[in-house]
């Protein structure tokens, strides 16, 4: 790695605070409950052939995971099935098998953001689907499968679609010794007239602003807003519900699409914190904010 990285690009996790937090939760008689509201994301079970419709949609599968649909084609965005050592909250609305991307997005290395479970599930080593990452993250998979890696900026293009890797203010680790071996990244997905931004995981830095003026057009904002207790731990990894509103305000686009909460419980927050914050923030904002629900069919 190298040209493509930033002052906000690198970011190195306060590894003494991350310690006391993990050793603290440990000794805790209880930890952070699960949930101080019972909030649980609703789910809306699927069947393959209710995805077989002509028009453009987006589907929520759940933490960072979106089934995109462009003309007929199939993007799907970091799919998970589990994480390790952290349980699933809430099933898919369908399982990967039955789902046949064409495209498949990988944001970063992170656990909950490269399942290679998930990978097997889709059975990308066939070669069929493309897997577009960013720069040496391909050395992680099983086996050769049909990947592209991108550096921040760079894009891949066929026929009339365009995914660009964009920058993202985040880091990679999947083992003790390859810190920032892998690079990370947001993309762009553009077909003729429609423009989606997908976050991954960021921090709220400047990267957005120069994310602005490379994609002056923007319908849908894909925004992580959850994951981000205890503050002096997550702030250099994740943006809030307030900080993803923000980031989508500078970013200039048409809708925001928040993400990365109610699956997994990876920080202290309570489960459905981050889902009541940006609804009161939808309530008030000049800013569109469509809150999916798992499952759901949402037109573009």
């Amino acid at each position: 790695m190298g040209k493509h990285l930033r002052d906000y690009g690198i970011h190195k996790p306060p590894m003494d605070k991350v310690f006391k937090w993990k050793v603290g939760n440990l000794f805790k008689k209880k930890r952070t409950k699960v949930s101080d509201d019972e909030f649980i994301l609703k789910v809306h079970p699927l069947t393959k052939e209710a995805l077989q419709r002509e028009d453009d949609f987006i589907l929520w599968l759940g933490h960072a995971s979106f089934y995109i649909q462009l003309d007929g084609i199939k993007i799907l965005t970091d799919p998970v099935m589990e994480v390790p050592l952290t349980p699933r909250l809430v099933p898919l609305p369908i399982k990967l098998e039955e789902l046949e991307p064409d495209i498949i997005l990988v944001s970063h290395g992170h656990f909950d953001h490269l399942d290679l479970k998930a990978l097997d599930a889709l059975k990308v080593y066939d070669k069929k689907t493309k897997i577009i990452m960013p720069t040496d993250l391909s050395s992680y998979l099983k086996k050769e499968a049909n990947t592209t890696e991108l550096d921040w900026f760079e894009e891949y293009d066929a026929e009339s679609l365009s995914i660009t890797a964009l920058p993202a203010s985040h880091w990679h680790r999947r083992g003790v010794f390859d810190f920032n071996r892998a690079l990370w990244c947001s993309f762009s997905i553009i077909y003729k007239e429609k423009t989606i931004f997908f976050a991954g995981d960021t921090a709220f830095d400047s990267h957005f602003k120069e994310i602005q003026k490379y994609l002056p057009k923007i319908d849908v904002a894909l925004m992580p807003i959850g994951a981000y207790l205890p503050r002096e731990v997550m702030q250099t990894n994740h943006i809030d519900p307030q900080e993803a509103l923000q980031a989508t305000e500078v970013l200039d686009a048409k809708t925001m699409i928040p993400y990365h909460y109610g699956t997994f419980k990876l920080s202290d927050e309570p489960i459905g914190e981050p889902h009541s914050w940006i609804t009161r923030l939808s309530k008030t904002s000049k800013m569109k904010i469509n809150i999916l629900e798992v499952g759901n069919i949402c037109s573009l």
